[in-house]
């Protein structure tokens, strides 16, 4: 019985403060958008900002020549053939002179030094050639 009792005194108490005149009622502050336009302005500027600097830096360092990623035409990979799926053979040219490699995990062993080059593949397609024919007189050669 007490619990209806203090339902129904707190509606009409609540009605009561809702019938009261406008000038009574504590006023509301009316607060501003938090994300205004010139927060996202800020924002995107900073980040672009930011984007440029490193592609700058980027530019920077590639025209300084700190990161030589290139070998200047002096070293290239001739051709090569996969043994299994982990060992692979290829033949590396270093200036003027070509070495058979043995390419596996963790390892890479000098097989042999070929005394006669081996032209790259473009110029071995127009004779009908292929590597792997190439590969196996030289190193039957080798043998012998």
């Amino acid at each position: 019985m007490r619990v209806y009792l203090f339902l129904l005194l707190n509606f009409f108490i609540s009605n009561l403060y809702a019938l009261t005149e406008e000038k009574d009622k504590p006023k509301l502050s009316t607060a501003s958008d938090p994300v205004g336009m010139g927060d996202f302005a800020q924002v995107f500027l900073g980040l672009l900002f930011v984007v440029a600097a490193i592609l700058a830096m980027a530019w920077m360092i590639k025209r300084t020549g700190f990161v030589n990623t290139r070998a200047n035409g002096a070293l290239k990979v001739v051709g090569g053939i996969s043994l299994t799926q982990r060992e692979r053979i290829v033949i590396v040219q270093i200036g003027k002179k070509q070495l058979l490699l043995g390419v596996a995990p963790g390892r890479i062993t000098k097989l042999h030094e070929l005394e006669d080059n081996i032209e790259d593949g473009s110029s071995v397609a127009g004779d009908g050639e292929n590597f792997a024919k190439k590969l196996n007189s030289y190193i039957r050669g080798a043998r012998s």
